[in-house]
């Protein structure tokens, strides 16, 4: 006779953007948000995909020649006018243009930065038993009092033009809330003989052309995502 094994227990887990949009959210909101992390939809397609690939070998290259964002657009247009082509791809290329096109407005804003290829394998970042799926897009290195540092950098594609005092304001703090956890995710789990450091870890917002350094003192964010997480993981068995 078999013996049934009652079902392993699956940790806590949630995304760096529903993490961010936690922050922001109501209770019952909140609730949803990890029900949804506990039961996610695998998505038919990886929106932005061919975009992100693309502005991290622009950033990544000192001179910031224009020709890897051209060779992209030029694919994604190929791929709006294919007949064979989903509904869905055509609108992710469309999408993904209007991205490229932005992260050239952002140029200026980022010339200050020194943009590192990341490692294409990356730990996850462990918070108060919840398991965080953060992903460095590239690295970031600088140097302050001749202490060489280190940060990273996470590319945040939206598609919310809502341009309300509150829209903005919630944006605000996702940006900030990513960056506090770059700057986590840069202190556990990239090596490195540089030191990590706040203003070098950053959401990029780039629809919306701003960039999000984690601040100098960010301790009642960290403590904010801290509490966060401590209701995610009491909360998952109960959603």
């Amino acid at each position: 006779m078999a013996i049934a094994f009652p079902p392993v227990r699956q940790a806590p887990r949630i995304s760096t953007n529903e993490l961010a949009l936690f922050m922001v959210s109501s209770d019952t909101a909140r609730v949803s948000i990890i029900r949804r992390a506990k039961n996610p939809q695998t998505p038919p397609i990886i929106r932005y995909r061919d975009a992100r690939a693309a502005i991290c070998q622009y950033l990544t290259d000192i001179r910031r020649p224009v020709n890897c964002l051209v060779t992209a657009e030029n694919m994604l247009s190929q791929r709006m006018d294919d007949p064979s082509e989903s509904s869905m791809r055509k609108e992710d290329a469309r999408h993904s243009i209007e991205v490229l096109h932005a992260i050239q407005r952002m140029s200026n804003r980022l010339s200050a930065f020194q943009f590192i290829l990341a490692p294409n394998s990356q730990p996850k970042l462990t918070i108060q038993g919840v398991e965080i799926s953060v992903r460095a897009d590239m690295l970031v290195h600088g140097s302050s009092r001749s202490q060489q540092q280190i940060g990273a950098a996470i590319l945040r594609m939206t598609q919310d033009d809502a341009d309300t005092d509150s829209a903005r304001a919630r944006r605000q703090e996702m940006g900030y809330c990513v960056a506090a956890l770059a700057r986590l995710h840069i202190e556990q789990n990239i090596q490195s003989e540089r030191v990590p450091s706040n203003r070098l870890c950053m959401s990029i917002d780039v629809q919306h052309g701003e960039v999000f350094q984690a601040p100098n003192s960010n301790v009642r964010r960290v403590n904010d995502i801290e509490a966060a997480c401590r209701f995610i993981a009491a909360m998952w068995d109960q959603v």
